[in-house]
């Protein structure tokens, strides 16, 4: 009777493992592609994104910092931007960040825009970001080396057309510019837990021929997300104790 019973006895017992290990996998922080935060689309966010990417010169964006010194600048609200590479290297970068922020980042992706003396119609610049985004090629992302699934349902596109350079001084006739359309793949992260992180992302266009149809997007961020500094306690004095 006793050994008739041993497979019942391992298969309750192989149940109790696996019920263990579903709850001891951690939750993902990845926010669906169509939930708002903080009242906003992340189309949305993509279009802020590439307003705080521009808001300084070529040469020292956000996307182009070879080691995350630049991680905080002109940062602000609910969210905290992480940037891509221009494509021509794998950065890995380190970046201190505050708790309590969603993150926002890019995967792969394209914004174009008219010159001055090259004037496009917004019809034109959806048209051309939307080409390469058709062609996804190889992608991987993980997060403290969880796997991001089923990338192709972060696509976000802006519908309509937007100023890119709003706060760019560095600019001359900054009108010239518009309109500008963004195309690509993105991930919102809810608020990640105190510590360190690490996000990977690896992903590529397949679309032989096309400008830019085969930009690649490889780059590491330790992410050191830190308790904010308390505030200061205020000062008293003698005179007070007597008010």
């Amino acid at each position: 009777m006793t050994s008739s019973r041993l497979p019942c006895l391992w298969s309750v017992a192989l149940a109790g493992m696996l019920v263990t290990a579903a709850r001891a996998a951690p939750p993902t922080p990845v926010v669906p592609p169509d939930e708002k935060v903080d009242g906003l689309a992340q189309r949305d966010y993509a279009v802020r994104w590439w307003q705080w990417a521009n808001r300084v010169p070529p040469g020292v964006r956000p996307f182009q910092d070879p080691t995350g010194a630049q991680c905080g600048l002109n940062q602000s609200g609910e969210v905290w931007f992480l940037a891509g590479t221009d494509g021509t290297g794998d950065i890995r970068r380190h970046c201190r960040m505050p708790a309590g922020k969603y993150v926002f980042m890019p995967i792969i992706n394209m914004l174009t825009h008219s010159l001055p003396g090259k004037p496009i119609t917004c019809g034109q610049a959806r048209a051309t970001v939307a080409a390469n985004n058709d062609h996804l090629g190889s992608v991987s992302i993980t997060i403290d080396g969880q796997e991001v699934p089923h990338i192709e349902r972060f696509r976000q596109s802006t519908p309509r057309c937007f100023d890119a350079f709003p706060v760019a001084p560095y600019l001359d006739r900054a009108k010239s510019w518009f309109p500008a359309a963004t195309d690509g793949y993105w991930l919102m992260l809810r608020p990640l837990p105190v510590g360190v992180h690490v996000i990977s992302v690896r992903a590529t266009y397949d679309n032989p021929g096309s400008a830019f149809g085969d930009l690649e997007q490889v780059f590491e961020y330790q992410l050191q997300v830190e308790e904010p500094p308390e505030a200061p306690a205020p000062q008293r004095n003698a005179n007070d104790l007597y008010t």
